[in-house]
């Protein structure tokens, strides 16, 4: 089955449960509709329904760089700036934002 269409068929209960895991996707999928998917399936279209809610999580980090801009421009004497890491995740590297 394919991710949007299972999506389709999950999304106002991801909607409702912040941590809707997987596993219950499958045993509820299965006691309301009788329908077989496999643990994937059924991660794979919660994954699909939170990126439509949310967007991708690389689109959150775009408008830091705008956000430095903004900041050193309302405040000249201030310097602010992203040092990425690539060793480690963005959030990692999010961790390290410098702000002076």
């Amino acid at each position: 089955m394919r991710k949007n269409l299972l999506a389709s068929l999950i999304e106002e209960k991801v909607g409702l449960l912040a941590d809707y895991p997987p596993a219950e996707i499958l045993k509820d999928l299965q006691l309301e509709m009788g329908m077989k998917v496999s643990y994937m399936q059924c991660l794979r279209a919660r994954e699909y329904v939170r990126m439509l809610a949310m967007g991708r999580p690389e689109d959150h980090y775009k408008p830091l760089a705008w956000l430095c801009a903004a900041i050193t421009r309302a405040n000249p004497d201030s310097r602010a700036f992203i040092k990425l890491d690539l060793g480690v995740g963005l959030s990692e590297c999010l961790s390290h934002w410098v702000h002076h």
